[in-house]
């Protein structure tokens, strides 16, 4: 069983435009990643920012119940 030679061809100038395509798309995406989410995301914020959680005139648990309350509220809120 032979390949023709011209058969050959149109496959590999397929799977060079599919891989030449994926590259550019690849790219691209990535440009606009960095345009929109540019610098380091989890760096400290400026101006005003607040915790969303925060205890206020909270002692430090002492005590067993004290941490239990705490875990408890970490499931709660993630805090």
């Amino acid at each position: 069983m032979r390949i023709p030679v011209r058969r050959l061809m149109e496959v590999l100038r397929f799977f060079l435009l599919f891989v030449t395509c994926t590259l550019i798309s690849y790219g691209i995406i990535s440009l606009l990643t960095d345009k929109i989410w540019s610098g380091n995301q989890y760096k400290e914020p400026n101006g005003n920012a607040v915790k969303v959680v925060k205890l206020i005139n909270s002692p430090p648990p002492n005590d067993l119940d004290g941490y239990i309350a705490r875990l408890q509220l970490f499931y709660v809120t993630g805090e």
